[in-house]
């Protein structure tokens, strides 16, 4: 009978690893642990870890790539959670209460729908002023959005390039050691030289025959 300590022992999976070093996803709600850890298998296949700090690197790395996401969907987000001001903006010069119509607006309420459409119609405007109004208005916000993405990109390429470091040094110790390894192996095997007496010797014993 097959004992429970007989079986073999499965080694976890390298994104398994990376993941059980730095404890639970960076997740905000929202945020499908899905899609994190695909990324996070994804990035292991590819760089394949092979020690304790590669790991840590990795989980790093896929940390901030998963920030960056996060930042470049948040633009899109306040984009249009911000479109009412603006349509506000966009309808000043149409109503008398521009906040309360861009608010009715993002209600969808039917007749502003229909009193914004002929508005733009007659102006010759489109969504794509109201995104550009939208955009002046939030700007502040959405360069801070901008610094906050370069530096977390900043970030991540800086343990890549710590992760390709440590190999090439690995690399460069590991073709140290192979070296040292062969010359070694070479004197081991390289005849030893004749003895100046015994070669003597033996010229004398070959004249006399």
């Amino acid at each position: 009978m097959t004992e429970v300590s007989d079986l073999p022992i499965l080694s976890p999976a390298p994104h398994q690893q990376a993941a059980a070093f730095a404890g639970p996803p960076p997740l905000l709600a929202g945020e499908r642990a899905a899609g994190y850890d695909d990324l996070l298998a994804r990035v292991c296949d590819t760089l394949q870890p092979s020690d304790v700090l590669e790991h840590i690197w990795i989980r790093d790395i896929v940390d901030l790539a998963w920030e960056v996401f996060r930042l470049r969907r948040l633009k899109v987000d306040l984009m249009s959670a911000a479109a009412w001001e603006g349509m506000a903006k966009v309808l000043e010069p149409f109503v008398s209460h521009p906040e309360v119509a861009a608010k009715d607006w993002a209600r969808r309420d039917k007749a502003t729908l229909e009193n914004v459409e002929a508005s733009f119609a007659s102006a010759g405007l489109t969504m794509d002023h109201v995104t550009a109004r939208t955009f002046s208005a939030r700007i502040a916000d959405f360069e801070r959005i901008a610094r906050m993405t370069m530096a977390a990109e900043a970030r991540r390429n800086a343990a890549l390039h710590e992760l390709d470091r440590h190999r090439a040094s690995f690399a460069l110790r590991l073709r140290r050691a192979l070296q040292t390894v062969e010359e070694g192996e070479l004197v081991v095997i390289a005849p030893e030289p004749a003895q100046e007496g015994t070669t003597q010797k033996g010229t004398a014993q070959e004249g006399t025959a």
